[in-house]
Formats: C-alpha cells, structure tokens, sequence
C-alpha cells in the first residue's frame, strides 16, 4: 500500500512540476538615440499592407516591427496579411490566423503556446526585422522603462 501512495506522490509531483506555468519574458525597451515611437491600435492599422506606399507593420508582444521586407508573406492578399496592421501577439502565440486569435491579449494561453511566442519573437522577429516602436498599451504597463526615454506619438510627427 505504501509503495502505492509513494507512486500517486511522484507521479503528482511530476505533473506538477511539468504543468508550472511558464513566464512570458519580458520586453527590453531601446531607443538607439532617437525618440521611441507609440502607436495606438488605430495608428497601427494603416500600416497593413493596404497601401503600397507605407510600410507594413506588426506588433507582438507590444513591439512594433517593420515587416515591409517580408512583404510577400505580409503584404496584401499574402498568406499573413492578418497579422499586420495589428497587435497579433495571441495569433503569433498559437501560430493561428483565425480572428479570434487576432489580438494583443495572451490570457489563457498554455505554456507551450507562451513559450512558442518567446522563442518566435526572439528567433524570427527581433532577429530578422527592424523596431519600430511600441504599443500604447505597453507604456501603460510598463511606465518605467519608458520613463527615461523620448517619445513621439504620429501627432507630434
């Protein structure tokens, strides 16, 4: 019997141990010496590869990216339109294109998704393409990594 309760304990502690849940890494903020873009939602929008004369840009994670160099994935009627003009953090997370996935919210992602996000954002993202700047509601989250640092929203452009 004691052999028993001594196998359901590992077995537990195991799953337990397995299941922890992972934390989603967090955004370093640079400025490079210039003044560190915010966009709204809105702002983001107009960069969605609609108009041939803009960029296309992406957010992930709150970090907004110039992804104009892969416009034939993001560009117009590409594979991966979605997932520009937008926060696709969620989509990016789940490597998923449906509209519910479409948004900047993680909550209730699994760990194999938070992780795959990590390792997506770090390994494609900030390795391939350049920064452009930030989401608003990364600033609102964040206040103190943007505290040191000059901002420029598309009105004061």
């Amino acid at each position: 019997m004691f052999k028993f309760f001594a196998f359901l304990f590992i077995v537990n502690f195991t799953t337990l141990s397995v299941h922890a849940k992972y934390k989603l890494k967090e955004v370093n903020v640079v400025s490079n010496g210039k003044p560190v873009r915010i966009f709204t939602a809105a702002e983001l929008k107009s960069y969605d590869g609609s108009n041939e004369k803009e960029p296309i840009y992406m957010g992930i994670k709150g970090v907004v990216f110039d992804v104009t160099e892969g416009k034939r994935f993001y560009g117009k009627d590409a594979s991966y339109n979605a997932l520009v003009g937008i926060d696709s953090t969620r989509a990016v997370a789940k490597m998923s294109l449906e509209p519910e996935d479409l948004t900047s919210d993680v909550t209730g992602l699994e760990d194999t998704h938070l992780k795959a996000l990590d390792d997506t954002f770090e390994g494609t993202y900030m390795a391939k393409y350049p920064v452009v700047g930030y989401m608003d509601y990364l600033v609102e989250k964040y206040p103190e990594k943007f505290a040191n640092l000059e901002t420029v929203t598309k009105v004061e452009l």
